[in-house]
């Protein structure tokens, strides 16, 4: 499809059983400005195929995302009702910046303005505005923005004489010192393409309207759907590909001996006579550097076949702090299921290894452990029952896939509803894992658990 940078292969899931589910609630007896401005939540989110029977047998895990699925990205729409006797540009005002912006472009005094009436074919009814569509990071950059936002429009703009939207930067870089004045004009301009796309035309100060009375929006809405179509059919053949030739990665060399673990660092402990506290630190499972040598010695003393042993051994060689694990438990997919869980739990923490009171009593103190990553098989809540780790530490313990949650540490300490709906914490996994931390990141734990550390 043309709107879409990375190929097929690299998507999550196939985006064909991708669902959208539309939410919007008021109280039986609206008060205040609900009867002007409708807020519209729609979900994107990824199903489990009913037909798909996972390696090893579905799970419980596997039932709820049958039937409930797994939230990868939504679309935010507000519907600005016309004759409910209320100022829709201080209703909007009210709600936030961006509406009002959007508000006071195309309306005059409670009215369309003229320039609104000279641009929409027939301006009268409800005005809907597109607020934002996002997606998880694994499904960006196929083009799928324009798609869902498409769908959205064609089922909520009924009654509305038109659809608006203000193109604008939806997050921020890690470094905002990089974003100047022509980094926002460039992403501008790059989202305002994506909606011209579907039928948005450029208004005044910015604005952007689809005349919901044309035909175009309705062509180029069939023309996403063909992409989405396209799009799931790649991914499709992608799949047929590795089934057909299953020796997809390069041949390994059977008769290789298995690599020796990495040498000390140069300034590592390594008297026998040194303190306690400081032998325990390489030891105490948290740690990167020692998450080769942990799964080496798992596989030393199992039955495992060498060939799954390099294969576990070289995708954990690959391990880095930004990797998602997610996409490396692929490599290791065909590999016995018990050197899987070894080689997840030789990458990851189980929570109860991790002293989490001092950093929730101040989340400041994080620092660099803000950005670990954090796996489970129901971080979110979503469904009923709990969380659980991943990795093998647990009997309860989940393994590894593309469809395991994930989110930065910082993000979990902050969710209130984890740890309310997660209610008493299993004793062996604490109901989440870490991704294993780098040496600075290690540094920081020890520095700020101290006295907490068990």
């Amino acid at each position: 499809m043309s709107t879409a940078r990375r190929p097929a292969s690299e998507l999550p899931s196939d985006p064909a059983h991708l669902r959208l589910i539309y939410t919007h609630g008021h109280p039986a007896i609206p008060y205040g400005d609900e009867d002007t401005l409708e807020p519209w939540h729609v979900s994107i989110r990824a199903f489990h195929d009913e037909e798909e029977e996972c390696e090893g047998g579905c799970t419980e895990a596997c039932d709820r995302l049958i039937r409930d699925g797994s939230e990868v990205g939504y679309v935010r729409l507000w519907r600005l009702r016309d004759y409910t006797g209320v100022d829709r540009w201080m209703v909007a005002d009210a709600e936030s910046g961006d509406l009002e912006s959007i508000a006071a472009v195309v309306l005059d005094n409670g009215d369309y303005s003229a320039a609104f009436e000279e641009a929409i074919e027939c301006p009268v009814g409800d005005l809907l505005i597109l607020d934002r569509v996002f997606l998880a990071k694994p499904w960006r950059g196929f083009g799928l923005g324009p798609v869902f936002a498409a769908e959205a429009v064609r089922r909520l703009s009924g009654g509305c004489c038109a659809v608006a939207a203000e193109p604008g930067m939806a997050e921020w870089p890690d470094s905002r010192e990089e974003v100047t004045a022509a980094y926002r004009a460039a992403a501008k301009e790059k989202i305002a393409a994506l909606w011209q796309s579907i039928g948005f035309h450029a208004f005044q100060r910015g604005v952007q309207l689809l005349d919901t009375s044309l035909q175009e929006p309705v062509d180029l809405h069939q023309q996403r759907r063909n992409d989405l179509d396209e799009l799931a059919a790649a991914y499709q053949d992608h799949l047929s590909g590795q089934s057909a030739t299953p020796a997809t990665k390069p041949p390994l060399a059977t008769a290789a001996p298995l690599p020796a673990p990495p040498p000390a660092p140069a300034d590592a402990p390594h008297s026998p006579s040194g303190p306690v506290e400081t032998v325990a630190e390489g030891g105490d499972g948290l740690a990167a550097a020692t998450s080769l040598s942990d799964l080496q010695q798992d596989c030393a003393t199992s039955g495992w076949s060498r060939s799954d042993r390099e294969i576990a051994l070289k995708a954990a060689e690959q391990s880095t702090g930004d990797t998602d694990l997610r996409d490396l438990a692929a490599e290791v997919e065909g590999a016995h299921f018990g050197l899987r869980a070894a080689w997840a739990a030789a990458l990851t923490f189980p929570g109860r290894c991790f002293n989490l009171y001092p950093f929730r009593q101040d989340l400041a103190a994080l620092g660099p452990l803000a950005d670990v990553w954090v796996y489970g098989s129901n971080l979110n809540g979503r469904y009923q029952g709990r969380s659980h780790a991943v990795g093998g530490d647990c009997q309860h313990s989940r393994p590894l896939t593309p469809r395991t949650e994930r989110m930065p540490l910082a993000q979990l300490i902050e969710m209130g509803s984890f740890w309310e709906w997660n209610g008493p914490s299993c004793a062996f996994c604490h109901g989440w894992s870490g991704q294993r931390l780098t040496p600075a990141q290690h540094a920081h734990y020890l520095s700020v658990a101290g006295d907490y550390r068990r």
